[in-house]
């Protein structure tokens, strides 16, 4: 059994989170709790450790939450700054203003500072030619992230745009974790496109197949085809033993794409990390319990450790028979916020099938 990438975490100032740490972690692990206790967070915190800080994450993170608006690449006015800077604050715990003292966001495996990714509000100083006739030079002092792995890091300054930071320093980034994070919302079309010409043809490709077949006995085939003449984007058809010609996957229902996505998610997450959040949207609470045979298979045979969020009973149970079934270590973290303190809670296979059988609440 190959070892997993993370059996701990620990996030210091990030959100709502002052504070907390996970000392055990599973193959597959579930994350539960009421609204507003930090479980999309959680998956986010996870998300920048994985790719070790990178700014274009950091700004992806701003832009789902519609707190990062789009931006100008040069030329930043005052105003633009300003709004930046606001955006890269509520990062942080607290959410204070940039003249406080603001704690940096540290996280990463409990007890291993080598790995750990440090993330720091800072002034960073930058000289400039002055327009005089000897031409001098002059100090500014402009807003920074201080982004650290272990005890290498790099500054990066606010009135640049983070969106654009598409690759990391060469000298900070060693090598991050194979990912995938799948929002609420699902995966975008054009990410779709990209997940299935990377296993089209190839043995990964019945996997996808076989996973749709929970919904879709007679599934037979998948192909991505042109969605029309003028458009360069792509639509996903499939053919079943009950229809004549193939039919778009839409038409058999929403289900049909989100474990679509699920399933090419976790084919090219392969010996990486899966991070999805609200995992039973979309779907009927029937197929939950194949849903989470099929994430507990696939995750041992193809070396992935799943991160996943819901709020929902079926799909806790569902976890709960899967977990049972698999020889792999299924956790299940349930988050409490207590007078402003998120404290966890564990359940392994044995609780869970307690509070299942009990009926404890453990949302």
């Amino acid at each position: 059994m190959e070892k997993t990438a993370l059996s701990s975490f620990e996030i210091h100032g990030f959100r709502a989170f002052e504070h907390l740490k996970l000392e055990k972690l599973g193959r597959v692990n579930l994350f539960t709790g009421k609204n507003n206790v930090g479980k999309t967070s959680l998956l986010e915190a996870l998300w920048v450790y994985a790719n070790q800080g990178a700014p274009a994450i950091l700004w992806s993170i701003l832009e789902s939450r519609n707190e990062g608006s789009p931006l100008p690449e040069f030329q930043f006015s005052e105003e633009d700054l300003s709004a930046q800077i606001e955006a890269v604050l509520s990062l942080f715990s607290g959410r204070k203003t940039a003249n406080e003292n603001i704690q940096p966001i540290e996280i990463g495996p409990t007890s291993d500072p080598d790995k750990l990714v440090s993330i720091k509000f800072t002034w960073s100083k930058n000289l400039r030619m002055e327009k005089t006739d000897d031409n001098s030079t002059s100090q500014e002092i402009l807003p920074a992230l201080n982004i650290q792995v272990g005890k290498i890091g790099s500054p990066y300054r606010l009135d640049r745009s983070l969106r654009n930071r598409m690759a990391h320093d060469k000298m900070l980034v060693k090598k991050p974790f194979l990912n995938i994070f799948i929002p609420a919302s699902g995966i975008p079309g054009e990410t779709l496109e990209k997940y299935w010409d990377a296993i089209t043809l190839s043995p990964l490709e019945n996997d996808v197949i076989n996973t749709l077949k929970i919904l879709e006995p007679g599934l037979e085939r998948i192909s991505m085809v042109a969605a029309s003449k003028t458009s360069h984007r792509r639509t996903s058809i499939v053919k079943t033993s009950r229809h004549e010609r193939p039919v778009p996957m839409r038409s058999l229902g929403e289900g049909m794409n989100r474990i679509f996505g699920l399933a090419l998610a976790m084919v090219n997450a392969k010996d990486g990390m899966l991070l999805i959040d609200e995992i039973e949207s979309g779907l009927h609470y029937s197929i939950l319990p194949e849903m989470w045979r099929f994430i507990f298979q696939a995750a041992q045979r193809l070396n992935v450790q799943v991160f996943a969020t819901t709020h929902s009973w079926d799909c806790i149970t569902g976890f709960q028979q899967a977990a049972q079934e698999s020889d792999q270590d299924g956790m299940m973290i349930r988050l409490v916020n207590k007078k402003g303190k998120i404290v966890p809670t564990f359940f392994d296979e044995k609780d869970l099938s307690i509070a299942t059988r009990e009926q404890i609440e453990v949302r």
